[in-house]
């Protein structure tokens, strides 16, 4: 089944600029099974539309349910076009009411040219059925339950069960102070196990005491009610017409923060699509081939990239846009586990602040037990419109504990699988709280196929960027055979380092994000092999414990060069670069350093590349700042000091004002990668 809003609001309807999202036409609810059968439930102003849409349509069976007589469900129905189209074969159904009044006679008196000018005689046939609230019986496929509600003139609510799912629409009904009265419970038992239930939400609980007797509830009253009686999904309408889209908004805000209930809740909205995981917005379906045209440019884009922090930051950002979300996180399977490898929050850390958050060292097991882990484990994508109305039968849970510590409120989310060509699980995407209008909705079913065709492609591009990034360790871990001093953890940190201190520094002058994310990937690959040429000194020098002569130091000078040979006649631009940075990372501001050739002249200022400064500052930063067995780690302030007192002399003096600008960033990166004995 599908539920269509076609109108949502209470008493009159109401046109203002002030109440466009939820909407201003009167109750009207399109109910339609995957067989074809429709069912529409009340003709409040909203069934006008409805009408027009129809009127495009091959005429069939239809069938309109009303609640009761009150004139806001009634009175769209002369407008209603299929009612005068001889080929829909329309019936209408409804509750015997208060004295016995048969329900024709309600609908007769519209016509009778008093109130309107077309006669009812003359009219196309139309059957009009009553029943006695209670009662149940068949709309083609779809079983049709009723019950009586709390509502002056008497009125009754519907249950509508098929294609495995069952929705209930109360209609007008009082739950009254307690929601305790015998018609209540009544009712409460009749909606028990629904998978949604669209309520009558007309007051607030502050105003409700001024109309306490005139037939309708306050938002306020459901969830702990309907919760106790285990429906999955609450959505509200027929909203009080002195309600605009502002004072909704906050009121609902209000409850749902502080709604800890295993239940979800919806502000209704007219032209919302309601399935058996709740409401939703539906936006305009993209064609496959505009999907794809997206998809082949951003992967064209990505297909450059051979480091695994930009194709994640690529993935997440383009996750991100095409879905609205406000945050979004990445995990990645090592060793048995889902290891936290990127995030990006709008709302926490909006922009390059969210860069120190890359280097959280944190993961979670791979075990059902969690929402990622869940996805990881059994491949399933899950789009979940609202993480604290998760069933208590479901084997994953969400956990709030970083919402409790930030103050974040996590709402919906889609979590997707990465697999490989081989559909291996290599990770999981996570994508937060969808916003529209600045409204936290569930995610579309539309972004959820964009998203899983793009985890799925983006997969083999992580891939090769792993493979990459593991053939670059491979040499370096290779090099640090001979080398103790070059541990994997220290190229590690240089690479990411110089990788974020040139991130700031190119947001300072104004390069785009794609400039800055391309570049950014190359540095940090290019940056872990500074020092990789010391494969080519003799052990003698590189492995001696004291201080070296100076015919001793003038060799061990020559791995900048030697590193750079390693790279001669590149063509891949990580390749190029590593030239660059291995025989210009020992080169000083102010003209002094080394190169470890004469072939090479000495440069000074900005003519030393700046990928080359930036990694001089990482590299001795991190050497001064780590335990070595000839040494002690120095203190952070003093290496800091450092830093500051050779701006101008050994160090671009800008760099360092930009490495200090993000120490925080720099901190973050050395709890990520600690030395093995530090671990």
């Amino acid at each position: 089944m599908k539920i269509r809003l076609w109108g949502t609001r209470g008493s009159v309807p109401v046109s203002s600029p002030q109440m466009t999202r939820y909407g201003g036409d009167t109750t009207c609810i399109e109910v339609r099974s995957e067989s074809g059968g429709r069912l529409i439930l009340d003709a409040g102003t909203g069934i006008h539309a409805l009408g027009d849409s129809m009127d495009h349509e091959i005429p069939t069976d239809c069938t309109i349910c009303f609640s009761h007589a009150h004139w806001d469900h009634l009175q769209g129905l002369p407008h209603f076009k299929p009612l005068y189209n001889p080929n829909w074969r329309l019936s209408l159904r409804g509750p015997v009411l208060a004295e016995d009044v048969p329900f024709s006679q309600n609908l007769l008196e519209i016509f009778d040219e008093k109130h309107f000018p077309v006669p009812w005689r003359e009219l196309p046939r139309r059957p009009i059925l009553e029943f006695t609230p209670g009662e149940q019986f068949q709309v083609g496929d779809m079983t049709v339950k009723t019950c009586p509600t709390v509502h002056p003139g008497s009125c009754a609510a519907y249950r509508i069960e098929a294609d495995g799912w069952s929705f209930v629409f109360t209609g007008d009904h009082e739950c009254g102070d307690k929601g305790d009265s015998e018609a209540t419970k009544r009712l409460l038992d009749f909606m028990a196990g629904a998978d949604v239930a669209l309520v009558d939400g007309h007051y607030f609980l502050k105003d409700y005491p001024l109309h306490q007797g005139w037939g309708h509830s306050a938002l306020e009253q459901w969830p702990a009610l309907l919760a106790g009686r285990g429906v999955k999904h609450l959505v509200y309408t027929h909203y009080d017409p002195s309600y605009c889209d502002r004072e909704l908004d906050k009121v609902f805000d209000a409850l749902r923060e502080n709604c800890r209930l295993p239940i979800s809740l919806q502000l209704g909205c007219q032209g919302m699509l309601i399935t058996a995981d709740g409401g939703e917005m539906e936006e305009r379906e993209e064609s496959l081939e505009s999907i794809n045209c997206k998809l082949c440019d951003f992967f064209h884009r990505i297909s450059h990239f051979s480091d695994t922090n930009v194709v994640l930051d690529s993935v997440l950002n383009q996750a991100r846009a095409l879905s609205n979300a406000d945050a979004g996180t990445i995990y990645l399977v090592e060793n048995n586990s889902l290891v936290f490898s990127y995030a990006a929050n709008d709302t926490l850390f909006p922009g390059s602040e969210a860069n120190k958050y890359a280097y959280l060292n944190a993961s979670l097991p791979l075990d059902t037990g969690s929402i990622a882990g869940f996805v990881a484990c059994t491949g399933r994508v899950l789009n979940i419109p609202d993480v604290r109305a998760i069933p208590q039968s479901e084997p994953y849970a969400f956990n709030d504990a970083f919402d409790l510590a930030t103050g974040y409120r996590t709402v919906s989310m889609l979590t997707v699988p990465f697999t490989d060509v081989q559909n291996r699980i290599l990770g999981v995407l996570q994508l937060i709280n969808s916003v529209k209008n600045g409204r936290i909705q569930a995610f579309p079913p539309n972004t959820v196929r964009y998203v899983g065709r793009l985890v799925m492609l983006a997969g083999n591009s992580l891939e090769r960027a792993r493979l990459a990034n593991d053939l670059i360790l491979r040499m370096l871990r290779t090099a640090s055979l001979r080398d103790p001093r070059e541990t994997a953890s220290h190229v590690r940190r240089v690479g990411a380092m110089a990788a974020e201190i040139y991130h700031h520094w190119a947001e300072k002058h104004g390069l785009t994000a794609e400039e800055i994310r391309a570049a950014k990937g190359r540095l940090r690959l290019a940056a872990m092999l500074h020092d990789v040429g010391k494969v080519g000194i003799p052990d003698a020098i590189l492995k001696k414990p004291g201080r070296l002569t100076p015919e001793e130091r003038r060799t061990m000078e020559k791995h900048a060069v030697m590193g750079a040979r390693l790279f001669e006649n590149a063509t891949q631009d990580v390749d190029m670069l590593a030239h660059t940075i291995a025989l210009h990372h020992h080169q000083k501001w102010d003209g002094s350093g080394y190169t470890g050739s004469d072939k090479h002249p000495l440069l000074s200022g900005t003519d030393i590349p700046l990928e080359a400064r930036i990694t001089a500052i990482a590299d001795v930063y991190d050497a001064l700042i780590s335990r070595r067995c000839y040494k002690e780690a120095w203190d952070v302030k003093d290496a800091l000091d450092i830093l500051r007192n050779d701006a101008g002399s050994h160090f671009d003096p800008e760099l360092v004002d930009v490495f200090m600008e993000i120490h925080e960033v720099i901190t973050a990166i050395c709890k990520r990668f600690p030395d093995l004995e530090d671990a």
